[in-house]
Order: structure tokens, then C-alpha cells, then sequence
């Protein structure tokens, strides 16, 4: 795993701690990019025990992010902060400094979240269609 690739787990991480706890469907999101990102057995090791303790954006370094990696940061942000259901006040307020944090403009922030959200709605939708 490259740096900026452990940065955005470990960002994830604390954004699933948002709301006070980590639920399965959160696990399951930072186990995908664990998979994605191809980390070894070590880093694997390293990001779960990383995970283990609550942890907020304070633990994470931003300064190893360009502009994609801030982008694919902030809308899997989005995406997790719902795995579970819903966004709790917790968590939306988390994604607000997580966009402060990040120095991305409100508009462009704005832009990422719906678009990471409508791409979710849309595969559920096309799963729950394939199911009937």
C-alpha cells in the first residue's frame, strides 16, 4: 500500500468511529479497501489495530493527498458514514471536517457526497431489481 492509500483507510476508520462505534457493514467497507488497495499481512495487522481503539481525524495525516485521493477520501467518507442506514449527527458533522480538513470548496464537497450517495442508490436499486 502507498501512503496516501493507508491514509485513506486509516481516514475511514475514523470516520466509521464517528458515531461512537464501529457497526459490520463499516467493518466490511474498510475490509474492501483493505482488499483493494491489495494490503499486505502487515498492513493489514497494522490498519486493524489502528482500528481497534476510537479513533477522529486528529490521528490522521492529510498532507500525503492530492486531489484524487482527497476526492476518493471524501466520498467513500459519504458512503461509509451511511453503511450502517443512516447518517447520524456525529457522523455529518465528522464529513463537515473532514471537508474542511481536506480544504476542499463547499460546492465542489457538495458535488462528491450527492455523487458518491446517487451511485449507492442507484446499485442498491439495481440489485433489489435483479432479486425479484
Amino acid at each position: 500500500m502507498t501512503p496516501e492509500e493507508k491514509n485513506i483507510v486509516r481516514s475511514l476508520i475514523a470516520v466509521a468511529w464517528a458515531d461512537g462505534q464501529v457497526e459490520a457493514p463499516e467493518e466490511g467497507v474498510i475490509d474492501g479497501f483493505l482488499g483493494l488497495y491489495d494490503a499486505s499481512d502487515e498492513e493489514e495487522a497494522e490498519l486493524k489495530e489502528f482500528a481497534k481503539e476510537r479513533k477522529t481525524l486528529e490521528d490522521v495525516p492529510f498532507d500525503e493527498l492530492d486531489d484524487e485521493g482527497k476526492e476518493i477520501l471524501l466520498s467513500n467518507a459519504a458512503l461509509l458514514s451511511a453503511a450502517d442506514g443512516k447518517t447520524s449527527e456525529s457522523e455529518q458533522e465528522l464529513l463537515d471536517e473532514l471537508v474542511k480538513r481536506l480544504e476542499l470548496d463547499a460546492a465542489e464537497a457538495k458535488r462528491i457526497i450527492a455523487s458518491a450517495r446517487d451511485g449507492a442508490i442507484a446499485v442498491g436499486n439495481r440489485l433489489l431489481e435483479d432479486a425479484d
